[in-house]
């Protein structure tokens, strides 16, 4: 019988960001790459129709529950357990009472490095539950080696078991898209006219939308012509709508504030067109584990400006300019450079699909499963 590797594939069941692109991201390519393996993709919800391909060696199993915490912590082991799973990957949390190995993903501490960005309440559970899943874990999974050093000084575990994989890119966003159709689309769905400025992130203090939103309006006052602010995400804490409106209208008047668009959380298939819509896409957040959308825009050739901060240069390399993370002024004149420098644009969408093709789902996972096959083979050695 070939070997069980289970997943928690909790974050798939619903708009969960990065967590959910991560494993769509894998269970995309590690089906295909190791058809030796089963995959035991388990939720307490309902997988949504075509979040994933489908593999002869993919199984999705769903065990409902009305209590997320409990399930996680319980009701996966033993599952797992049942299903003689010789091994669990699970994203921050190790469960109690698991029968074999378990590598947690941790994408980025943040919340240790800067616990003024969370509420105290997921400062908490955070705080205690990824101390305890580090010590716990036969492995642990970060997404750069900034977050690799991070989690090494702070949690003073041993280098080895700490393994630094990168995300990567769907390739859904190197499918190419006209640029008037991408217009078209976007202008239909969100109501928004070109040229504008595109941000996409939760809002929550560390994507520091307000240092954008300063520049935004700074850069709209002296552009003199038409321009907006689009920001995707869905609403997280710490930061309200009408504070960045205010922020904009600060700095550019009431014309500029008028001029800024909140889609909410948009669909996954819906990106590639405002990537490849905007002017300009903007990411100023503070820190960050990787940094997905960055490379998303990049690979749709959107000329794209990032925060000085980790781990963004060792992301996005010289395909994008980076900017000192709380400087407005700084933000508006390069905003404006790339607005009014179609050198420059030129450059920089030119430079980013090149960039953001270093980085494949495929070969992430080629990574992870060659951490899967080290720790089977040593857990089979020891039986």
């Amino acid at each position: 019988m070939s070997s069980r590797v289970g997943i928690d594939g909790r974050t798939l069941t619903g708009p969960f960001t990065g967590d959910r692109t991560y494993w769509r991201g894998l269970l995309s390519a590690l089906p295909g790459l190791a058809p030796d393996l089963q995959f035991y993709v388990y939720s307490h919800r309902p997988f949504p129709a075509g979040v994933l391909p489908s593999a002869s060696n993919l199984v999705l199993r769903v065990i409902p529950s009305r209590n997320e915490r409990l399930w996680s912590l319980f009701t996966l082991p033993a599952i797992a357990r049942n299903d003689r799973c010789a091994l669990l990957h699970v994203q921050y949390t190790v469960p109690f009472g698991c029968s074999c190995p378990v590598i947690t993903t941790v994408h980025d501490i943040s919340f240790r490095l800067h616990p003024e960005w969370f509420p105290w309440k997921h400062r908490l559970l955070l705080n205690m539950g990824v101390a305890l899943a580090i010590r716990r874990a036969t492995k642990v999974i970060t997404v750069s080696e900034t977050s690799r050093q991070d989690i090494l000084r702070l949690y003073r575990c041993p280098p080895e078991r700490v393994v630094a994989i990168p995300n990567a890119v769907s390739p859904l966003f190197f499918q190419p898209i006209a640029p008037a159709e991408a217009r078209r689309l976007v202008m239909e769905k969100y109501k928004v006219s070109a040229p504008f400025v595109l941000a996409v992130g939760v809002l929550q203090p560390r994507k520091n939308i307000e240092t954008l939103a300063a520049a935004f309006g700074i850069a709209h006052a002296r552009y003199g012509q038409p321009l907006s602010l689009v920001i995707v995400g869905k609403k997280g804490w710490g930061v309200q709508e009408e504070t960045i409106r205010a922020r904009v209208a600060q700095h550019g008047g009431a014309a500029a504030a008028e001029s800024l668009v909140f889609t909410g959380y948009v669909p996954d298939e819906d990106l590639p067109f405002l990537y490849t819509a905007c002017a300009v896409f903007a990411y100023p957040s503070l820190y960050e584990g990787f940094g997905i959308p960055p490379l998303e825009a990049m690979a749709c050739g959107a000329p794209t400006l990032v925060a000085q901060a980790p781990p963004m240069p060792e992301v996005v390399d010289e395909a994008a300019l980076l900017i000192s993370p709380s400087d407005p002024r700084a933000w508006a004149d390069a905003l404006l450079s790339v607005l009014q420098d179609a050198d420059l644009r030129d450059s920089l969408r030119e430079k980013g699909p090149i960039r953001a093709r270093c980085f494949t789902w495929e070969e992430s996972a080629r990574r992870t499963l060659a951490l899967y096959r080290q720790i089977l083979t040593s857990t089979s050695s020891l039986a």
